[in-house]
């Protein structure tokens, strides 16, 4: 659902009043998260009501998301945004360590059914939340008139601009390709490095503290003059750690290298983000955001063919391919986008401004 519904999504955010559509979405998804717990608390539950609940639960969830980044530039000065995207990656890189053990704690302290009525309370109170925001009315340009309203308007934008392009193919193929080593590192802990369950969260963890750490790069010191420049190397070098991963057979370089991988994947990506929340025009938002969020959750897609390579030449060369083909990409757009390697995110007035009260 969430591949299927992110672009038609991004039509509603874009069509509508993104904050109603982002509120009814959320409160949509709070009934439906509230549906499990109660049939599981009256013995109803079964393997196809919970693979149904997983689908419209999915799909309400993908039909807020192109509205939740559509509303964001509007609550925040646009100086701060790079700090903003960061904090909000960081956020949910916090939840992918944290989340798991606190389901653990809760599955064996409350039972199944009251730990998921929990999460449908939690996901009730964000959505008083989004409808308690105060955004900014949209600037609509003065080219509004000829992008289109129709689904297709927002791919035809991006195809026509080599700046957007380029930073969308980067994330798609860092989903499809470069995070499939994500899907195979229980074989890299079973079979390659041997070091069992326990190896294999140290692996996951040393990831995630990555991601973390390179996400406070950002929030610290900004995305800086050179943005553009440093969303390509930093994928290329991502690229390049992958592959190193996939031939290492020591534990403490496996872990270094997927920290280093975390942290420079945290920092090209929310460069990435960051460019199009500033630069795409407000009624085109929805639509270009939702392309944005369709190329990750393509990553589940990216593990078929991933697999069915490990299979017939090995998880290791399956992953080095993977992220060899993401570097590979990665000098295909420094060679073919050159304005892309000047995008500067730091506002002129901003810097004279900094430069007048450090004197």
């Amino acid at each position: 659902p969430t591949i299927i519904f992110s672009v038609p999504a991004g039509v509603l955010a874009d069509r509508f009043n993104d904050q109603k559509v982002l509120v009814v979405s959320q409160g949509a998804y709070a009934v439906a998260a509230l549906a499990l717990p109660i049939l599981i608390l009256a013995g109803l539950a079964n393997i196809w009501i919970v693979i149904a609940w997983s689908i419209v639960t999915g799909m309400f969830a993908a039909l807020g998301n192109p509205s939740m980044q559509s509303v964001m530039p509007r609550l925040i000065d646009m100086r701060v945004m790079p700090s903003a995207v960061a904090l909000n990656s960081m956020v949910w890189s916090g939840v992918r360590i944290v989340g798991p053990a606190v389901a653990g704690v809760l599955l064996a302290a409350i039972g199944t059914g009251d730990a998921f009525f929990v999460t449908a309370v939690a996901i009730g109170i964000a959505t008083v939340l989004f409808a308690s925001l105060s955004p900014r009315p949209r600037v609509v340009s003065a080219a509004a008139s000829e992008h289109g309203d129709d689904m297709w308007t927002g791919a035809r934008y991006i195809m026509r601009t080599p700046i957007f392009l380029a930073t969308i193919g980067l994330s798609f193929f860092t989903s499809v390709f470069g995070m499939s080593y994500q899907f195979l590192l229980p074989v890299f802990a079973e079979d390659i490095l041997q070091v069992g369950a326990k190896g294999f969260g140290a692996l996951e963890a040393f990831t995630g503290i990555g991601s973390v750490l390179g996400t406070l790069a950002i929030i610290k010191v900004g995305a800086g003059r050179h943005a553009g420049s440093a969303m390509v190397i930093f994928a290329a070098i991502f690229g390049l750690l992958i592959a190193g991963f996939a031939a290492s057979r020591s534990m403490p370089l496996s872990m270094a290298l997927l920290f280093l991988a975390g942290f420079s994947s945290a920092l090209y990506l929310n460069i990435g983000m960051t460019t199009l929340q500033v630069m795409v025009p407000d009624e085109l938002r929805g639509r270009v955001m939702g392309i944005w969020s369709m190329t990750w959750f393509l990553a589940s897609i990216g593990a078929l063919p991933a697999g069915a390579l490990a299979e017939v030449l090995g998880a290791p060369l399956s992953v080095a391919l993977g992220g060899l083909a993401v570097s590979a990409f990665a000098v295909f757009v420094w060679i073919s986008a050159p304005r892309l390697r000047h995008v500067d995110l730091v506002d002129e007035s901003d810097e004279a401004e900094a430069a007048a009260s450090g004197a």
